[in-house]
């Protein structure tokens, strides 16, 4: 199954290239979240209530393809009621986050307004 989302906002401090992370969150984050997020929106809000991704799922973005190795326990239930989930690009730590995706490869891509999210599930 394909959940897809749009980039419809970058904050201003969402994507610094030393930082392994990116933060998502819906477009009712607040003005504080929004300066150091991507805002998502979910092309049909039912698949995103239902999205369930799990390790060995898949994450395309910016004309890359990621492979989830691990989905922290908060990440599910975050993604689903309010679009919100850290996406990791690097190994993943002996205390990892638990609103995060791990993703493989570690190298994060460059996003951009209208960029397409989509979460690949079996």
């Amino acid at each position: 199954m394909k959940t897809t989302a749009v980039v419809t906002a970058i904050g201003a401090h969402a994507l610094d290239p030393a930082d392994p992370l990116v933060i998502l969150f819906d477009e009712d984050a607040t003005a504080a979240l929004r300066d150091v997020t991507v805002i998502q929106r979910f092309n049909d809000p039912q698949q995103q209530a239902s999205l369930t991704v799990k390790p060995g799922d898949h994450l395309a973005l910016a004309g890359h393809t990621y492979e989830i190795m691990r989905v922290g326990q908060l990440a599910n239930t975050n993604l689903r009621t309010i679009g919100h989930v850290s996406l990791i690009f690097q190994a993943i730590p002996a205390q990892p986050m638990e609103n995060a995706l791990y993703l493989e490869p570690l190298q994060k891509p460059t996003l951009a307004v209208g960029d397409e999210l989509t979460y690949i599930t079996e």
